[in-house]
This record gives C-alpha cells, structure tokens and sequence, in this order.
C-alpha cells in the first residue's frame, strides 16, 4: 500500500518536473508560504479539535495556463478523540490521537477574483500512515494573506480544516 502511494506521489512531482522541463526551476524567496490552522477531525464515530502548521512552495508555471501547483509539508494533530453518548449526552475520551508528517502536491485554480478552488494528493508519515487527499477553497486578501477551508481524508482520521496561509 505505501509503495503504491509512494510511486503515485512520485509520478505526481514528475508530472510537475514534467511541466517545467521547458526552462529550469529556480526557488524565489516570494514563492515560499507558511500556515497553521484549526482542524475539526472524525475518526470511527469519535470527534476531536487539533491543529495543523505546514509550509510550502508554489511553483511559478502554470499547467493549462491556470492551474498553479505547490508542495507542501505540514505537521497534524487531532489531540484526543471524545465519544459522545447518544443517550444521555455524556462524553467520554478514548484516548485515541494522531499526529505526524504530511507531504502534498497542491494543485490551486482560480475560482473567481480572489477565491480559488485547491486539490490535494499526498501521503502521511505520521499515526495515520497513508494516502491523503483533499479538496476545498481559499480566499487570498491580499498578495500576502489567504484563508483557506478543505475537507481532507486520509486512512482513519478525515478533517475539515481552516488554515491561515502568510506568503512571503
């Protein structure tokens, strides 16, 4: 399973290598990002509040003229997952938590004059060793400042997510 994902990972940043191959890469300093937010995550009918901090790069081509592409890595932590009960309210923790590495190919388009749509496809490293995938939109204030909501899934933990990027 990891292997597969490992190659489809792989396949992903050729396809951006790919894309580029017309002239070379270099990294600008005003293509680097960092963010941090709130995750809200499920995890087999328990809920839990956590976190997530990450950084990226944005490359500076474009795929069909649009479609900006980014790789990320970022940290997650779903804290301790609670239960409640349906009967009488009660809540209860399970102890259960994941937490670990993340790397991610983003793909971002613009949906409008400052929304956009943005697609994920990376693996975790951490508790929850495995695919991740996501989708979801981002609002850019400004060159600097962009809010962004997704929904990600990865083996056991799904997230619905809210990151403030700062671009440098």
């Amino acid at each position: 399973m990891i292997r597969g994902v490992l190659f489809s990972l792989l396949m992903s940043i050729s396809t951006v290598a790919a894309a580029a191959e017309g002239g070379s890469i270099t990294l600008q300093a005003s293509s680097f990002y960092l963010g941090g937010g709130l995750g809200f995550n499920s995890h087999a009918g328990a809920r839990s509040s956590g976190y997530q901090i990450l950084g990226g790069y944005k490359f500076d081509f474009k795929i069909n003229g649009d479609i900006a592409t980014a790789l990320e890595l970022g940290y997650m932590d779903t804290r301790t997952f609670e239960v409640k009960n349906l009967n009488n309210g009660a809540t209860s923790s399970t102890n259960q938590k994941a937490s670990g590495m993340w790397l991610n190919v983003v793909e971002t388009f613009p949906i409008g004059n400052r929304v956009e749509g943005l697609a994920r496809f990376g693996i975790d490293f951490g508790d929850d060793d495995g695919l991740m995938i996501g989708a979801g939109m981002g609002y850019n204030f400004n060159r600097h400042w962009a809010l962004r909501s997704e929904y990600v899934i990865r083996e056991a933990v799904n997230s619905f997510q809210f990151n403030l990027l700062y671009g440098f």
